[in-house]
């Protein structure tokens, strides 16, 4: 491995435990989250039911989250929640509505084990960081969590595909993310646990790769291996020694 001035980190899997793949709130919380956001809604003046979110926010949104992958793109609420405003009759902004629904399901996430000490260590190591991750809501509500523990700081670039509206296995994220920190992509390592993204992303940005193992299902082979993020900063000493 040569000189690393910069890492790329995606998030769940590597540095948030996000308690499933989706990265959303689903079943128990799924419904909690709702009840919140009609709470929200009945303070705004606002009337619908569970029923009401589910025919005009939730079912329409899925239909076009099933399809992110063939699009490159995460799918939008703007319009499923402007429904909802109109037949509402609020006016409520969407991250409002949203953050009330992510709510329960936020406060479960938390980091994995070791990995508040590795960003640390990184950031000692003087190689800048930068977060790229695929999410399916707006970055600021991964931001509170981060910001939450106190990891938001380690830092330079944070990258939701939300906001920025491509995803990985593309590498838009990972270029923009170099050229914010004028970093070289042979001075770069991509470090994550799904091969077929985050692996084929740094492949294609033309970055060194580092595979946190998981049961991803396959994909291309990284340029290394390890168990765990608390394992990084150890790899990238002796790999820059050798």
């Amino acid at each position: 491995m040569t000189d690393i001035q910069a890492v790329l980190l995606d998030m769940g899997g590597v540095i948030l435990h996000m308690a499933h793949a989706h990265g959303f709130p689903v079943d128990r919380l799924d419904w909690r989250g709702r009840q919140a956001m009609l709470e929200r809604m009945r303070s705004a003046g606002g009337k619908a039911t569970l029923e009401d979110l589910e025919q005009w926010v939730f079912a329409p949104w899925r239909a076009r989250y099933e399809s992110r992958q063939e699009s490159g793109k995460e799918a939008s609420w703007s319009p499923h929640l402007e429904r909802l405003r109109q037949k509402a009759g609020i006016e409520t902004p969407d991250f409002d509505l949203l953050r009330a629904w992510f709510r329960p399901y936020g406060e479960r996430l938390e980091p994995l084990e070791g990995a508040a000490t590795a960003l640390r260590e990184l950031e000692s190591m003087n190689v800048g960081l930068a977060l790229v991750s695929n999410v399916p809501l707006p970055g600021a509500l991964y931001r509170e969590i981060l910001e939450r523990y106190g990891l938001l700081s380690c830092f330079d670039n944070c990258l939701f595909s939300y906001d920025c509206g491509s995803r990985k296995p593309s590498p838009a994220m990972l270029r923009r993310a170099l050229a914010a920190m004028a970093a070289k992509p042979g001075s770069a390592v991509m470090v994550g646990d799904r091969r077929d993204r985050d692996i084929a992303a740094g492949r294609s940005a033309g970055v060194q790769t580092v595979w946190i193992e998981s049961e991803d299902g396959g994909g291309p082979n990284p340029d290394f291996t390890i168990g765990t993020l608390a394992e990084l900063p150890e790899l990238l000493r002796v790999r820059s020694e050798s």
